[in-house]
């Protein structure tokens, strides 16, 4: 292995990048645009994106629909997910240009 490969496995991916666009016609589209409008820095529950959407749109969403879009996205890598009791808190996982998998 190179010296150079070495280094680029241990970058801390402070990397500015630019998230994908999300489609706002699309209930999962706009929980995209909550989490990136709101969320970028502090920890969310479904019940926080469920609250915010009903607000933000003034559309009912169901949770569980909520939940699945959430779990969805942990595990695509685009969000970090813990157990906290009986519930699951979330956080954004902020990836570099070169890493970004979620379309």
């Amino acid at each position: 292995m190179k010296l150079m490969d070495l280094m680029d496995m241990v970058d801390d991916g402070s990397h500015d990048i630019e998230a994908p666009k999300p489609d706002g016609s699309t209930r999962f589209g706009k929980v995209q645009q909550i989490l990136q409008k709101s969320y970028l820095a502090k920890e969310f529950s479904s019940a926080d994106i469920a609250h915010d959407y009903e607000d933000t749109y003034g559309q009912p969403v169901e949770l569980s629909v909520i939940s699945t879009y959430l779990a969805r996205m942990a595990q695509r890598g685009y969000l970090a997910r813990q157990k906290f009791g009986s519930s699951w808190v979330y956080r954004m996982v902020h990836l570099r240009v070169d890493q970004e998998t979620l379309k």
